[in-house]
């Protein structure tokens, strides 16, 4: 089975027609440039079966020619697309799934077939492409395209504008190369959405999904380093995927749910700290915290929201409430477009495509001894049982049930908390789901808990504005008393359950 390895970045026609201008740095030589029309029509089942399963089949057209794909999803990070795919050229535009030589997708085909009938087109991407090829001192080639054209499906239409660098052979540094070149010399964004999936987003029998982060399923035999980098790959593809509701109406959910993969990746820099060297990430930490500042007010906002309508169902200040929603709603607003902004920087761009070529080239190995990069390969059910025990004795020691807390003292171990549910989600896939569940739930609900304080601490700051301070800090007691003693005897039972890595 083919697999390719390819690097999209957005562009507008203008900088298409400057690319064809340039003289790629370290290329040896560059075959001219030359024009053809791809017409496609992807095909999947009435209920869309093979997005499902994370296959794309195509038919393309070009000139007289006939070409059936069948891909799987593979990687995308950073703009950087990883995918095996199969291959074949047919005599007509009639789909023929008999055609499929890979055995794993050929399953996969037939078993959507027969689960949920026949194939039939679901949406055209049909464009001009320019390409040329360039070759390096070493033989390197890697194909230059330039693509023009527009995705339809159900009456509703995008336009395609972009560029795609893919590796025929040799090194995938210079993959790298240019694209940061691209990026610093015109300003070109990376971009992770394929033609396949933008075209899906069109089609109106088909809902966009909305999903939260997740276990990563895991086998214990899997080496610790592979199973850093899956743990790595289900952050940044939630980060990703999210990125492309930015301009959609639910953009606000959108940055939380990026918020929340930056997090997720946050947490696993520091668990993983006794395998992968915090020198290592050094450069990927610093640039996470500063797109987390540049988040900050945005899910703070969502969060104050948050905290004002469920004041309001309690209390029917809606004075109050509506004056508060304003004010945030208008810095939201703002806050977004600029997060947006900044997605478009060179700096953020560069930033993923180093992300992406430090996953390719696994450049943490620079960072370890060589004597010490067998613990690589060692399986990771060992170091998760550590690092899950590790965990539990810092929530013991923080809140164990004779310790005595106060609200503002709760907060505080928030992030603690977080990180332990955190390291559930990273290792939880090697354990037993019904015991890690049942393990689970009462440290989501002392989580729960804390953020109900953080809410009456938030509503008494808002009342100070327009009450006597005796009168709000007695609301505030009334209110904080019956969740302080839920929270206490939650953590009685947290500590009783029996760790199910054990």
């Amino acid at each position: 089975m083919a697999s390719e390895l390819e690097l999209k970045l957005a562009a507008t026609p203008e900088k298409i027609n400057k690319i064809r201008e340039l003289d790629f740095p370290g290329a040896e030589s560059q075959s001219p440039w030359q024009t053809q029309r791809l017409n496609n029509t992807y095909f999947d089942t009435e209920n869309f079966k093979l997005r499902e399963m994370a296959i794309g089949m195509r038919i393309r057209q070009i000139g007289d020619k006939y070409i059936q794909t069948v891909k799987s999803s593979g990687k995308a990070i950073g703009g950087l697309h990883q995918r095996n795919e199969d291959e074949i050229e047919l005599q007509s535009n009639e789909l023929d799934i008999t055609q499929i030589t890979e055995p794993y997708l050929q399953i996969l085909i037939e078993e959507a077939n027969e689960e949920d009938g026949e194939f039939k087109p679901s949406f055209n991407t049909n464009f001009d492409r320019t390409s040329c090829l360039l070759t390096f001192s070493d033989s390197t080639k890697i194909e230059v395209s330039l693509d023009i054209g527009q995705i339809t499906a159900d009456e509703h239409s995008v336009e395609i504008c972009e560029v795609e660098l893919e590796l025929y052979e040799g090194s995938a540094e210079y993959l790298f190369a240019i694209g940061r070149y691209l990026i610093k010399e015109l300003d070109l964004t990376l971009y992770n959405a394929s033609k396949a999936r933008r075209g899906y987003s069109l089609c109106e029998k088909l809902p966009p999904d909305y999903y939260r982060m997740q276990v990563t399923e895991l086998s214990q035999g899997i080496e610790s380093e592979l199973a850093f980098e899956q743990i790595c790959f289900s952050a940044l593809k939630h980060w990703q995927y999210y990125e492309l509701f930015l301009n959609k109406e639910n953009a606000h959910s959108a940055v939380l749910e990026m918020y929340r993969a930056l997090i997720y990746l946050h947490h696993m820099y520091m668990v993983f700290g006794g395998l992968i060297p915090r020198q290592a990430t050094l450069d990927l930490r610093n640039n996470w915290g500063w797109l987390a500042e540049a988040m900050r007010p945005i899910v703070d906002a969502a969060k104050h929201k948050r905290y004002l309508m469920r004041y309001l169902k309690q209390k029917a200040d809606w004075d109050l409430v509506e004056e508060q929603q304003k004010k945030i709603e208008s810095e939201v607003k703002q806050a977004i477009e600029e997060f947006k902004s900044l997605l478009a920087t060179p700096r953020y761009n560069l930033m993923m495509l180093n992300m992406s070529q430090w996953l390719y080239f696994k450049e943490w190995r620079d960072f370890i001894p060589e004597k010490e990069q067998d613990n690589l390969k060692t399986p990771i059910i060992d170091f998760a049982r550590k690092q899950l025990e590790h965990m539990l004795k810092e929530l013991k020691r923080d809140l164990g049930p004779k310790v005595e807390l106060s609200p503002r003292e709760y907060f505080k171990l928030i992030a603690k908390i977080r990180r332990a549910l955190d390291t559930g989600l990273f290792f939880g896939g090697l354990f037993d789901s019904q015991k890690r569940l049942a393990y689970r739930k009462p440290w989501v609900d002392i989580l729960d808990g804390i953020r109900e304080l953080q809410m009456n601490d938030y509503i008494f700051e808002l009342q100070l504005e327009t009450h006597q301070k005796d009168e709000v800090e007695e609301w505030l007691n009334i209110r904080n008393q019956p969740i302080l003693e839920a929270v206490a005897q939650t953590r009685k039972a947290a500590f009783k359950s029996n760790p199910y890595w054990n």
